[in-house]
């Protein structure tokens, strides 16, 4: 975020604000899989589609290095969590 930030992104961007929400909305879902709970499956849903918002708004605002690296870097996230949502 601070990078982004740096590089002029306003923090009210779409891209920077989803990212601080799936960077907390990751660490709920890390304590929530520590403590093997029976919601660890809906936060790792809710972790799969912020991080497929966070790809997009990424890619739909701004067209340089960074915000592709972004882009790709959350859709790696969003990819890590699909097995934990279909997990049995």
């Amino acid at each position: 975020m601070a990078r982004l930030k740096a590089q002029g992104l306003p923090a009210d961007a779409d891209a920077v604000r989803l990212l601080r929400q799936c960077a907390e909305l990751c660490e709920l879902n890390v304590r929530a899989l520590q403590k093997e709970s029976r919601l660890s499956r809906r936060t790792a849903s809710l972790c799969f589609e912020l991080g497929s918002q966070v790809a997009r708004a990424a890619w739909l605002e701004a067209q340089d290095p960074a915000s592709n690296t972004l882009a790709r870097d959350a859709l790696h996230l969003a990819r890590a969590c699909r097995p934990l949502v279909f997990a049995a």
